[in-house]
């Protein structure tokens, strides 16, 4: 079961609600976002571009899923 998923970070801005890209532009799309490889890139990244307006999500996608999507790559 849990052999099948691989998990993925998101970076979302407090304030406006919208989640970064992988090109690190703002999007409203979850299915946009850009996955981090871990959660210290995540945080590293989210603080870069919103000081301390961000939250980091942790979710479980199949690797596939991840793949077929061309904005969700790594930050």
């Amino acid at each position: 079961m849990l052999q099948d998923v691989e998990r993925v970070w998101v970076v979302q801005c407090k304030s406006t609600g919208h989640f970064l890209s992988a090109e690190l532009h703002m999007v409203r799309s979850l299915r946009l976002a850009g996955r981090a490889p871990d959660l210290e890139c995540a945080i590293e990244t989210g603080r870069i571009h919103f000081d301390q307006d961000f939250e980091v999500f942790s979710f479980f996608e199949p690797p596939d899923r991840v793949e077929s999507v061309s904005h969700a790559k790594h930050f």
